[in-house]
This record gives C-alpha cells, structure tokens and sequence, in this order.
C-alpha cells in the first residue's frame, strides 16, 4: 500500500516537472500561432497575431502577444484589431502534446462593422474563412473558459444609410465551461456620452453562430433607462420572447445610439413597454402589450414595419387618458385670454416626418384639460409629415363631437379641422377653441378651419372657415340687455343677459371672423348683431341692436350695444346718441300717429256734415218733385 502511494506521488512530481519544462519547450511563436488558429476556427476568419511573444505562467500556462488582426469578410477594414491577446492554455492537455485554450484577454481590441454602399457587411458569416493548425477543427471542438475584453471599442459604419456609431471604453467577461454550456456576458461601455452595461446569456453559441435560433436572456442598462429579455435570437436580428424596458430617461437612449438628444416633456416620463415581442430584421412585433407614458397606460397588439420610414400600426386602448399637460405645455387657445396676444415661439413639428402610422384608440375617458371626453373612439393616421386625428365618437363639453384635425409639416407647417357637436356646452367649447368665455348655454355647432404658420400667432392670424352656432337658452356675462331698458347698471362683471335661443352662422378669412346674421331671442327683447371679430389680434368690434318687444310702455323701443377692444377686457357701453335719437323718433311717431287720428276725425266730421247736407237737398228736390 505504501509502495503505490509513493509511486503516485513521485508521478506527480514528474508531471509537473514535465509539464512546466514542455511550457518552455514549446515557442512563444507556436503558443500564438495556436491561440491563432484556435480564433480562426471559431470564428471562421484569418487570425494575425505580431509583435513580441512573452510566456506566463500565472494564472495559467501561455503566452502574451503584441498586436492582432482578425480580418473581415469584406473589405480592407479589419474586422477586429488589438494592442495585446493574453492566452492560458489547459495544463493537462500539454500530456497529449494537445492545447486547449482556457483564458483569452484582449487589451485595447477595436471592433469595426462596416456596411458598404452595396449592402455588403464585413461580419457575415456566409463568407467567412480560415484555417485552424489541426487541419480543420469545428467550433463544436473548442472550449474556451473565460474571454475578457479591456478598454476595447465598438463602431459600426454604413455607408448607404450615412450612419457612424461608436462605442467607447468597452469592457466584458464571457465564460463558457463546454462548447454545451451557456455563455455567459457581462460588459460595460460609453456612448454618446452615456454609460451602459449589461448581462447576457446564450444558451448554445455554436448554434447562435450558425445562424440558428437559439435561447438569450438579457439584462441592461442604460443611464437610468432598464432593457430586459428572455426568449430566442439570432445572429440576423430575429427575436421571439418577453420583452420590458423602463425608460425614465429617453433622451440617453437615443444618445446612445447616435441620434440627436430631445426633451419630452416630463409628462410623457417614464415610459414603460412590455409584452410578448417577435422582431424578424423588417419588421418587431408586440403581441399583448402594455404601455406606459407618464400618468397613461395602454394595452393592446402594435407592430413596426422597419423601412426607411418606420410605419407603425395599433389597436390600443385604455381607460383614462390625461392629457391636460399639453394645452399647458404648449400654450392652449384659452391661455392667452389675458391679452398678451398668442404665442410666437416656432412650433416644431418634425416629429410627424419621422413615422407613418394607423393607430387605433379606444378610450373611456381623455382628460383635455378645459374639458374632458368620455367614450372617445379616436384614429390617427400619419403619412408623408401629414398627420390626422378623427374623432369618430366622443362625448365632449356635454354633448356628442365628431370631426377631425390635421397637423401638416410637408411643405411648412399648416393646421386645419371641422368638427360637428351636438348639444355641446358653448362656453367650454368656445373658451377651448377661441379663449372666450362670456358665453353659457348647451347647442349644435358646425366649424371648419385652416390655418398657416410657424408659430402659433401666425396661424391664427391665417385662419380660415366657417362656421354655425344655434343655442338653446343660457346667457352672456359682461352686459345686461334687460337691465339697459329699465336704467338700471347694465354693464359689468356680473351683468349677465339671459336668453332664450341665439343662434348665428359666421366666415373667418385672414384670422378675422364676420357675422351678419346673429339673433338672440329672451324673453322681453329680441337682438340682433353683426361685426367682427379679429382672432389673431384678439380683438372684438361687435354691435348688438336689441329691441324690447313692442308694449304700451316702450312701442318697440331699441338701444344698441357696442362691444369692442380686447377680448380680455372689451368696452361694452350702450350707443346713447342713438338712444336719444330713438326716442325722439319714437316721440315724433307717437305725435304723428296722433296727428293723423285727429286729422282722420276731422276729416269724418266733415264727410258727415256734407253728406248730412247732401241728403237734406236730395229729400227737399224730392219732395217738391212728387207735391210733398
């Protein structure tokens, strides 16, 4: 027993002697060109490795190089250079005269995809070539332990699309027991100024590098902004599993990969989407999705076809949809009603250019801000930089709407719409569209429009359309039309006229609304307007001529209102000339209307007395006629 245990111990003494002796025995130039070719069988492509060859001995047996090349399939542009490749080799292995490699490092190594004009890449694998030293070994024959990167960079290049992306400060550790084994990721890197990291899993590389489908998970990071996924992929782009991002942060993202840094508003923020994903390299698909924007939440199928112009397609609904925040945000029609005229800032509206879209959304309730719609039914379509809201049904300030409103951005920026409402509160409509808010009351309205311009200001000075109100009874604040018949305080903040119907139809052309044909119907008056109206100044010239209903007491009498300067804070004051004027017309009538009543009575009087004398003659000539 004693002697065996002697002879085993005094074996292992001789192999490790051997085995560190074959360490030196073998060249620094052959450990490479064996690193080399075991690169090269992996990844199908010429390995140069040059430079100065250093053996090591800690933490495995191998070799440290100079520089290295692994060359494209395309292309004079290598796929993968570096400043140095550290290698360990398997101990064990070097019995058989065999190498396996067990640790690869690459200091400084730089990736470069590049996408030529002809649509060629420089990373397929189709094409791909090399040689290995045992005379054609597969990628099923390698084991690799460990593979870390140090300080390497990224950059992709196509040079159809005009994209350059670049990677920066790019740090990973792989390992993977057996070529049956999953590899296992983690790395880190910098790009457009933001930091990311991530942790990834491939369940079967010789199957990823195939070409075949292959189990991946992956957890990121970027800034704030979290990307998770478990389900299959491949090397061509083609995904199939549960997908979640949480984007607090956005703008980090697009940074990251190249695009230009945008703000949106914090509303929007976070936005958040999962749901069962399916991406093939034309087209991703989101089966069962949830989507979060701020405050609001979808549910619903929504695809993107990958073509030049993105075109997106949904079904998408929800129960509450706040968006109050925009009228705020970007300056709503009722904001300005302080006087300080619209909004000149520019109006960027780029963002309809960047997709095309049919969008469907079903929502029990959209929160506007002024007013809130419930049981809207509404489709957006986005085609050439053209964007179209329908309403196809909503129930908005209190009654039925339907309509639709274009934003166009193909040749400058245009705005136009017609909506129809049915029994709608006239004030909140009228405050949303036009920032007036004197008049209440619940009717049908019809309006159309167009506007032009960069700015808000310039649209509304560029209006056109037409339009209709017809109202039951409600009221206007700012004047009292009954009160100014009686002499009482009729103008004022809490002077209100009451009325039975109003009804009016109107054109705008050039941000100036006309109406000729408004009539106001209360109960001891009728009114009568016509004006103007300059939507882009603010500005109102308005004349109401009511006329109290013909009695005993007033016979019809009428005093004209006018209402003009700044819809803020108009001048409403009576025509006093006018008042005066119809009084003493109406005076004039009454004397007139006198006159001829005593005119008419004289004038009976003697029609009586000469046919009293006509018949008193007729009788005598008859009389002496027959002998009477």
């Amino acid at each position: 027993m004693f002697r065996i245990v002697f002879r085993l111990f005094a074996l292992l003494v001789v192999l490790v002697v051997v085995l560190v002796g074959s360490l030196f025995l073998i060249s620094g130039e052959r450990l490479a060109k064996i690193a080399g070719d075991q690169i090269t069988s992996m990844s199908g492509r010429e390995v140069t490795i040059t430079g100065s060859l250093r053996p090591q001995l800690f933490p495995n047996l191998g070799v440290r190089t100079g520089a290295f090349e692994i060359a494209g399939t395309t292309g004079d542009v290598p796929l993968i250079s570096g400043e140095a490749l550290s290698v360990g080799v398997d101990l064990w292995a070097l019995i058989s005269r065999r190498i396996d490699v067990k640790e690869i490092t690459l200091v400084g190594p730089a990736l470069n995809l590049v996408k030529d004009s002809d649509g060629r890449v420089n990373w397929s694998a189709d094409s791909a070539g090399g040689t290995s030293s045992d005379g054609g070994s597969q990628p099923s024959e390698i084991s690799l332990a460990a593979l870390s990167i140090q300080d390497g960079s990224i950059s992709y290049r196509d040079d159809a699309a005009g994209t350059d992306l670049l990677f920066e400060r790019v740090n990973v550790t792989a390992s993977m027991s057996s070529v049956e084994a999953p590899l296992t990721t983690s790395l880190t890197f910098v790009a457009g100024g933001q930091t990311a990291s991530a942790d990834i899993e491939i369940v079967s590389l010789p199957s990823l590098i195939a070409g075949e489908m292959t189990g991946v998970s992956l957890s990121s990071k970027i800034g704030q902004n979290t990307i998770n996924y478990t389900g299959d992929a491949s090397v061509d782009g083609r995904l199939g599993g549960d997908f979640a991002a949480v984007l607090p942060t956005p703008s980090a993202l697009l940074a990251l990969m190249g695009g230009a840094e945008t703000s949106l508003s914090a509303e929007f923020l976070p936005i958040e989407v999962s749901g069962a994903l399916a991406m093939a390299p034309d087209k991703i698909e989101v089966a069962s999705g949830s989507y979060r924007f701020g405050e609001n939440r979808l549910q619903g199928p929504l695809s993107v076809v990958l073509t030049e112009v993105p075109f997106v397609s949904a079904t998408l609904t929800t129960n509450a949809l706040n968006l109050a925040f925009l009228s705020a945000a970007e300056g709503s029609a009722s904001e300005p009603a302080d006087g300080t005229g619209w909004s000149s800032d520019l109006i960027d509206a780029s963002g309809v250019s960047l997709l095309d879209a049919d969008i469907s959304i079903q929502a029990a309730s959209v929160d506007l801000g002024s007013t809130e719609m419930r049981d809207v039914s509404l489709m957006i379509t986005i085609a050439n930089a053209r964007a179209v809201a329908q309403i196809q049904r909503a129930q908005a300030f209190g009654g039925d709407l339907v309509g639709r409103f274009v934003v166009n951005n193909r040749n400058g920026l245009s705005v136009a719409g017609d909506m129809e409402g049915q029994t709608v509160a006239i004030q909140a409509l009228l405050t949303d569209i036009a920032g007036f808010d004197r008049m209440r009351g619940a009717g049908n309205t019809e309006l159309s429009f167009l506007g032009v311009g960069q700015s808000l200001d310039q649209i509304m000075r560029s209006l056109s359309g037409e339009g209709s109100l017809d109202i039951g009874q409600g009221d206007i604040t700012g004047f009292d039309l009954a009160a100014l018949f009686g002499g009482s305080d009729a103008v004022g903040d809490r002077a209100t006229t009451i009325f039975q119907s109003l009804s009016a139809s109107f054109l705008i052309r050039d941000g100036v609304l006309t109406n000729n044909d408004l009539i106001v119907s209360a109960t001891l008056f009728e009114a009568r307007g016509q004006g103007e109206i300059d939507l882009g100044s603010q500005r109102l010239d308005y004349v109401l001529n009511p006329r109290v209903f013909e009695t005993d007491a007033t016979r019809g009498l009428s005093i004209p209102v006018r209402i003009e300067g700044p819809w803020a804070k108009p001048r409403i004051y009576p025509d006093l000339k006018f008042v005066a004027k119809e009084k003493l017309r109406l005076e004039q009538n009454k004397i007139e209307a006198d006159a001829k009543v005593r005119l008419e009575e004289e004038r009976q009087k003697v029609k009586d007395k000469v046919r009293d004398k006509v018949e008193n003659k007729l009788r005598q000539g008859l009389g002496s006629l027959f002998g009477d």
